[in-house]
């Protein structure tokens, strides 16, 4: 008998061992020696973000802090590699509790559920650490974000995207990520303002790709409400999140709905240069405070190289008539083509005040240009009868004021606008 246990006592040993062992960490320990390892350390600073600078809205948040980064909210992207073992290390320093729950796979012990009775590991108290360790097996885009008061601690925008590739994954040019969430700025329990990106038009942060690119599109929820995300001249295929397989059919319309904390990925080609719009179709959204554009709306600037070469804008074919070169822009007369003229006292001053609350959104400071067209020294100024019937009946993007301004104010603004001085060169 002692022969047979000095002999076989030490593989019996490790055989109850590893019994004693939960099957969650067994399987950790057996399949994750020699696997890449990619780790980061993440911690939470409180600081202040604004979401649009006029009128001026800010927030304050607590931002999850990529080590080597500054805070941000989204919070870091995450990104590893089918099979890599994966390890977060997260230090809580806060003055409140937070976790770190990614959505996805994993062992319990790696949930950070903000459950303090379900385990140490599930809540991390304010100057606590701990190392959220996994091996990544299923490919996809998730969220993370904090579980502890989670809808306080995600109004205060704690969350971002964790991703897991797989080398098999259809190739895109570009990948472009999006994060569609609303906020209550003043403190009365409505939210009011609406962000991509925690930014609300026209304070907007522009994405950006070249005409030819396949574009990958992230759409992640992150908000209480339901979205509707359209982009402009394009369209669309919808791809299975986990696999970014194509399904072969195309949405005409581009546009797509995420409920709260879903995230979906559309792939498409830039065919077009030029500027296009991506919003929330539920309009009120795009109209903050009664003013639109706000909100959740951003632009994708498409350039092609050809344009970039040669310093000039890209001509469409649709824009060349019998060979000659139509230019994008409205003609601009000469300086020399206007005269002054004087005004009935009080006329511009009060037309200033009234551009500034209905026209200035669109049209920007001094009246040169920001969605709208430009308007300061255009020639539509002095032709009164094409002002009137524009200004009245609308035109293109631009509603028919009739009825929502008075006479006297039309009146008012067109005094201001021709009164200003023109743009130095």
């Amino acid at each position: 008998m002692k022969r047979y246990f000095g002999e076989f006592g030490g593989v019996f040993i490790v055989v109850i061992t590893l019994l004693m062992i939960s099957p969650e960490v067994l399987i950790h320990t057996l399949f994750a020696q020699d696997r890449p390892v990619k780790v980061f350390s993440i911690t939470v600073q409180e600081t202040t973000i604004t979401l649009l600078e006029d009128p001026k809205k800010e927030v304050s948040v607590w931002a999850y802090v990529l080590k080597g980064e500054k805070p941000s909210v989204p919070g870091p992207v995450i990104r590893v590699h089918k099979g890599d073992l994966v390890k977060v290390h997260f230090t809580n320093t806060h003055h409140l509790p937070h976790t770190m729950h990614f959505h996805g796979v994993h062992p319990f012990n790696m949930d950070g559920n903000g459950q303090r009775d379900m385990g140490r590991e599930q809540l991390q108290m304010p100057g606590e650490s701990y190392t959220y360790e996994w091996v990544a097996k299923e490919p996809g885009f998730y969220l993370y974000h904090c579980h502890f008061d989670t809808a306080n601690h995600l109004d205060h925008g704690m969350y971002g995207l964790f991703i897991v590739e797989d080398p098999s994954w259809p190739q895109v040019d570009r990948e472009l990520v999006t994060f569609w969430d609303e906020w209550d700025t003043d403190g009365d329990s409505t939210y009011e303002t609406h962000t991509i990106n925690s930014h609300s038009a026209p304070s907007d942060a522009p994405l950006k790709a070249k005409v030819g690119e396949r574009v990958r599109l992230v759409l992640a929820n992150v908000g209480f409400e339901f979205h509707t995300p359209h982009l402009h001249g394009h369209t669309w295929s919808e791809v299975n999140p986990g696999t970014l397989e194509r399904p072969g059919w195309n949405n005409p319309n581009g546009v797509v709905s995420i409920g709260p904390a879903e995230i979906k990925v559309v792939e498409f080609v830039a065919k077009h240069s030029g500027t296009w719009l991506l919003h929330c179709h539920i309009l009120p959204h795009v109209t903050d405070d009664e003013k639109y554009p706000r909100g959740m709306l951003t632009r994708l600037e498409v350039q092609d190289d050809k344009a970039k070469e040669t310093g000039k804008p890209l001509i469409e074919k649709d824009q060349q008539i019998e060979g000659k070169e139509q230019s994008q822009q409205t003609q601009v007369a000469s300086i020399q083509d206007f005269q002054p003229f004087d005004y009935p006292d009080g006329m511009a001053d009060r037309g200033h005040d009234v551009y500034k609350k209905n026209c200035k959104a669109c049209h920007g400071d001094f009246a040169q240009g920001d969605y709208g067209p430009k308007l300061e020294q255009n020639p539509i100024l002095h032709n009164d009868d094409q002002f009137w019937k524009t200004l009245l009946k609308g035109r293109a993007n631009m509603p028919a004021w009739e009825g929502r301004l008075s006479f006297q104010k039309i009146a008012d603004v067109h005094a201001y606008l021709k009164t200003l001085s023109p743009t130095e060169p």
